[in-house]
């Protein structure tokens, strides 16, 4: 088993995230793939390693994501590689988890949970936590009621495969340039070569989850972009989106507002009002407005990012 961190600017969390790593008897190395940062990740681990010989770096330019987890896996030396994020602390046991199932022969590819960690007292900036965990939380459920959807809607952070599989099919789509839904282009990709998954809710880690309000706004638009970019390359699969999608589900005046959001001025007031309302609700505590508002901003900018990358202006 060789585990990859891919890591950018985490340099914060990287030594408690590496600790359970090293310290599992199945993993023969622990490579972390330093994405271009400049924060003494590096040099972090190299410390570390002094007294951990399995551990070791990989400095490479910024690549993205899965542009990282490709460089760790040519790297890796073990027959199977297990893929953690810079901000998944491992349950004990974690790596020899993987190692099991695999050896079971359960599928190609193991997902493991990763319940993002919620504080009991909600803060004001926590709105962007709470949608990540109960999308995440309702992703699981559908892996479990639908086990065929586990490869296909791949959801990154803790998974392992073969290294062999990694490397024929590719981790990194040099066309797929968002750094949103990379994971689950290779999903798809691994799902056309004919590889299967299986979660194991059992193979757990918690995820330290953490999003500014701009990041939230960034997500949603690589969110809108990708949405575009996926039946490009998977047209088997997916349809592009239609005009009015983002705008589905919604009340009337609600969906109204969406739909006018794809003029320029239009969007760009109800972007600037909805982020000072997102600001104004967390302060006073009134969560059921900031999560409604946040959900709408989300929508409006996923639209967005959407229009920018069929006009090809989006950079």
């Amino acid at each position: 088993m060789s585990v990859i961190v891919p890591t950018y600017n985490g340099v914060t969390l990287l030594e408690r995230i590496l600790r359970p790593l090293s310290e599992d008897p199945a993993s023969t190395e622990v490579i972390v793939v330093v994405d271009g940062s400049r924060d003494g990740s590096k040099e972090l681990v190299e410390r570390l390693a002094r007294d951990e010989p399995r551990l070791r770096s990989l400095l490479i330019d910024n690549r993205g994501d899965m542009g990282a987890r490709d460089a760790g896996a040519q790297a890796a030396d073990g027959e199977i590689v297990l893929f953690i994020d810079d901000d998944v602390l491992a349950d004990p046991g974690l790596v020899s988890g993987h190692a099991r199932r695999h050896a079971e022969g359960a599928a190609d590819i193991v997902v493991g949970y990763m319940p993002v960690v919620v504080s009991s007292r909600r803060g004001p900036d926590d709105f962007a936590l709470m949608l990540y965990a109960s999308e995440y939380e309702g992703r699981c459920g559908i892996y479990e009621r639908e086990p065929d959807s586990v490869v296909r809607h791949l959801w990154g952070g803790n998974f392992s495969m073969r290294r062999a599989d990694c490397l024929a099919i590719g981790m990194s789509n040099p066309g797929f340039t968002e750094h949103y839904h990379g994971d689950r282009d290779f999903g798809i990709r691994c799902l056309e070569a004919g590889l299967s998954g299986v979660f194991d809710r059992g193979l757990s880690a918690a995820h330290l989850h953490d999003r500014t309000l701009a990041s939230f706004v960034r997500d949603a638009r690589s969110q809108g972009a990708a949405r575009v970019l996926m039946p490009e390359f998977h047209p088997r699969l997916m349809s592009p989106p239609q005009a009015d999608e983002f705008a589905q589900g919604l009340p009337g005046a609600v969906s109204a507002l969406v739909r006018l959001c794809r003029r320029p001025r239009a969007h760009a007031t109800a972007s600037s009002s909805l982020r000072h309302l997102v600001r104004v609700a967390g302060v006073a505590r009134l969560w059921l407005i900031q999560d409604h508002a946040a959900s709408l901003l989300r929508r409006i900018e996923q639209q967005q990012g959407a229009i920018e990358q069929s006009r090809g202006t989006r950079g």
